[in-house]
């Protein structure tokens, strides 16, 4: 970062080949994760969204709205969406999927659901965190 601001080093970085073609991967994964919460606030996920608990409805509409906006940010190559990208990811996910995880576990097999939504997002930050680390 010699002499960069950390927006600056951002901008730089996020638009290096390898790292365009990942962001725009990951908005392509986060509009789908949008239409995942709109299915849910529209009922047609499973279970009535009225009768979910209120976190994960809470849950569902901040989501929809990050993912639009972050996946739009990775699109455009907008600095500002990779630290949004990995604190999302983190506060809005991680975090109530494990403190509060009986809030979001109705049906049995809902538990392995988090577990593997918990990884892929794993996955997906590492990779992401490791071409930003390279700049290549």
């Amino acid at each position: 970062m010699s002499g960069l601001g950390l927006a600056d080093w951002l901008l730089q970085t996020i638009e290096t080949p390898w790292c365009v073609i990942y962001g725009r991967i990951i908005a392509i994964i986060l509009l789908y994760g949008a239409t995942v919460h709109i299915g849910n606030i529209a009922g047609i996920s499973g279970t009535p969204w009225v009768e979910t608990p209120l976190l994960w409805r809470s849950l569902d509409i901040i989501l929809l709205i990050f993912n639009c906006v972050t996946a739009m940010g990775l699109w455009w190559k907008q600095n500002w969406a990779v630290p949004v990208l990995f604190g999302g990811i983190i506060l809005l996910q991680w975090l109530p999927y494990t403190l509060w995880r009986s809030q979001f576990i109705l049906q049995p097999g809902d538990g392995q659901t988090l577990n593997g939504l918990i990884g892929t997002e794993a996955i997906l930050l590492g990779l992401f965190a490791l071409l930003l680390w390279l700049k290549k």
